[in-house]
């Protein structure tokens, strides 16, 4: 397996643990559709009637200790194409709750920008009264960025790994639809692609795990599965929104070696070797609910 490969596997991790987490803690409605109509639409197209839900993903690279002696890097890039949110009384629910299912139409968002994400926007209604202990979110395919140093001919090159992979089947990447398995990775330098591998078969872990997030790719469709505590009380009448607040500060963390010509906290990798990599995810996570302004806060179609 060629380094880049090797790397596409640990930073797809990274995305996969962007929702993850063990000590959210939310109290979400549920509501009976208000008088009068609205223009807004859920992602089928269907009309929403009465009070909506919105739901976003934020990304934050404020610092944020973490309790190891790794070396680690905040991604450049680090994006995810949510395509559904799924909600589950417990962990073997015969009958989850779909809150939003996008299909092809999948919304990417990169957590290293800090810039929120609407992914969609539901009726409250649709998600009835209960509570809620698991979450799963859909991914079609991941893109990322992370610096490192390459050594080859006995020269140590700057650059970074830019690459996307195809998480799920359908996925509809650069207007190409993918099967899941497909990847591109490339090593650049600056705006210079220096060398890029595609194909299909790319490696998905079996069970990637951070933050009490795993990563179930057993089926068509990669699921990110999270636990979460999200109590439906059905008492809310007003527009709200639901967001997925995710910090990516120094989440690519990796062992540094002392091989001749490495660099501390510098992730150095040669044609055919790579140092480490300890951990990859989220730095941590909230579950946010808050209401709608004056203005709304319909999802962008």
């Amino acid at each position: 397996m060629s380094t880049t490969l090797k790397l596409a596997v640990f930073a797809s991790f990274a995305l996969a643990a962007a929702c993850g987490g063990t000590d959210a803690s939310v109290v979400g409605p549920a509501a009976e559709p208000g008088p009068g109509g609205s223009e807004a639409t859920d992602p089928a197209g269907e009309p929403i009637t009465g009070a909506k839900l919105t739901l976003s993903l934020k990304g934050s690279t404020e610092p944020v200790a973490h309790a190891d002696a790794y070396a680690g890097q905040t991604p450049t890039r680090q994006i995810v194409a949510v395509r559904s949110l799924w909600l589950l009384r417990s962990a073997d629910d015969p009958s989850p709750v779909r809150v939003a299912d996008l299909g092809a139409r999948a919304v990417e968002t990169d957590l290293a920008t800090g810039a929120r994400k609407d992914i969609a926007t539901v009726a409250l209604s649709s998600v009835p009264a209960g509570t809620y202990t698991v979450a799963k979110v859909g991914a079609a395919y991941v893109r990322y960025s992370v610096s490192a140093r390459l050594h080859a001919n006995g020269f140590p090159t700057d650059g970074r790994y830019d690459n996307v992979q195809a998480l799920s089947n359908g996925a509809s990447i650069d207007g190409t639809t993918r099967a899941k398995g497909w990847y591109r990775f490339a090593f650049a330098v600056g705006p210079t692609e220096l060398g890029a591998v595609e194909g299909d078969g790319a490696p998905l872990p079996a069970l990637a795990q951070g933050g009490g997030m795993t990563l179930d790719a057993s089926g068509p469709e990669a699921f990110y599965v999270f636990p979460a505590n999200l109590v439906v009380d059905g008492s809310l009448q007003e527009d709200m929104r639901l967001t997925c607040e995710v910090n990516v500060h120094e989440s690519f963390r990796w062992q540094d070696l002392t091989q001749a010509g490495y660099t501390a906290k510098v992730y150095d990798t040669t044609p055919t070797t790579f140092e480490p990599v300890m951990s990859f995810g989220a730095s941590a996570f909230s579950l946010v609910l808050t209401p709608c302004n004056a203005g709304g806060c319909q999802a962008k179609k």
